[in-house]
């Protein structure tokens, strides 16, 4: 694409996040990409990992049954919403999302609508699912400039993982793409391979949505898998493009509330490396919790135990005693928090005070 100007013109992009499963593994009323992780619902951490690597507005594609998602709305007026009426896998998701989007014609099986938001106008699609809340906005916005870059129809995001089961493989040929394969439809060469399927999927919107025209169900699950368009792509002789990432923890799926702890696990410290990279001292760091949205200034300690939650912020020379609690308060630079002391939400610490052990402030006084 050529502006006017004759310099080349970026590529718009949008994201597709897929969250209409049940997750009935979960055990829980509460839809699963809403559980909260790390201060955060997963379906946020996913929208905000598109957002930063430049694919917005995103839409996420639902359930008909969506009520309870009223509040991560009100967070997020940005994202548009679509309805998947049939629930047959990511095919199927994707599908109905076409309903969401500026041109394209939805697949004859499609059942889905547009039911918050305008249609999004876009070059390029970045799907992702809405269940890999530890996503990273910097690691998509790689992914999709080696996608821009290499001027394929559709790419996608391989991990090599060191224990590969469960997870659908990139099979290739001479560095190229020719097919994802299921581990439940692979056989043993195909299970043998390392490079696994992130979930993440860029393509050209112009060749996406008519490429989910042509699948089928004939799979083991009687569902349309969306990585079957790698296949449909190569037999219309379009370019395909891996990007390969060792960074497999980044896209750990959760599925049950094991899963869950893990991955909240794997968040957490990489928030408390993010505060010690930014010039905080963490004692004991694997002892202390840290939510999403925490800004600690330089030359602050925290001390064993504690506990910082989202909005939370701490100025410069900040000094956090063992077990303290900030639950989303202000403290000016140089104050000291004394061991076990709970600061609350919207509570403001002045620079330079010294809040007593055991204390507790809130915003009240």
């Amino acid at each position: 694409m050529t502006s006017h100007s004759g310099h080349s013109k970026r590529p718009t992009a949008a994201g597709l996040v897929l969250a209409a499963g049940k997750g009935t593994r979960m055990k829980s009323a509460l839809p699963k990409v809403l559980h909260p992780v790390a201060g955060r619902p997963m379906l946020a951490w996913v929208v905000s990992a598109l957002s930063a690597a430049g694919a917005a507005p995103a839409c996420v594609v639902l359930s008909e049954h969506h009520d309870s998602f009223a509040p991560f709305l009100a967070a997020h007026p940005e994202v548009r919403i679509a309805v998947q009426k049939n629930c047959l896998g990511t095919g199927d998701a994707v599908a109905a999302a076409a309903f969401a989007f500026a041109g394209a014609t939805p697949a004859p099986y499609a059942a889905g609508a547009l039911v918050h938001g305008a249609p999004i106008a876009c070059d390029v699609v970045l799907i992702a699912a809405g269940d890999v809340p530890a996503v990273r906005g910097d690691e998509l916005a790689a992914f999709l400039h080696a996608f821009h870059a290499s001027g394929a129809a559709v790419g996608v995001l391989g991990m090599r993982m060191p224990q590969p089961k469960g997870y659908g493989r990139l099979v290739t040929d001479g560095g190229l793409l020719e097919a994802i394969v299921e581990e439940r439809d692979a056989d043993e060469r195909i299970r043998r391979i390392d490079v696994c399927n992130s979930g993440v999927i860029a393509a050209k919107s112009r060749v996406l949505f008519p490429l989910l025209h042509a699948l089928t169900q004939e799979n083991a699950q009687r569902e349309y898998y969306l990585t079957d368009i790698v296949r449909h792509a190569r037999v219309r002789g379009l370019d395909l493009m891996v990007y390969t990432t060792d960074a497999w923890r980044d896209f750990a799926g959760v599925n049950n509330r094991a899963q869950l702890a893990e991955v909240e696990a794997w968040l957490i410290a990489r928030e408390r490396q993010a505060l010690m990279a930014g010039g905080a001292t963490l004692h004991l760091p694997e002892t202390i919790y840290v939510e999403a949205d925490v800004v600690v200034g330089a030359d602050s300690e925290i001390g064993a135990g504690a506990r910082l939650y989202a909005g939370t912020r701490l100025g410069a020379g900040v000094r956090v005693g063992p077990g303290v609690t900030v639950a989303g308060a202000t403290v000016g630079d140089r104050a000291v928090l004394g061991a076990g002391s709970v600061i609350e939400k919207d509570c403001v610490i002045p620079a330079g005070s010294h809040v007593p052990p055991l204390s507790v402030r809130t915003a009240l006084g």
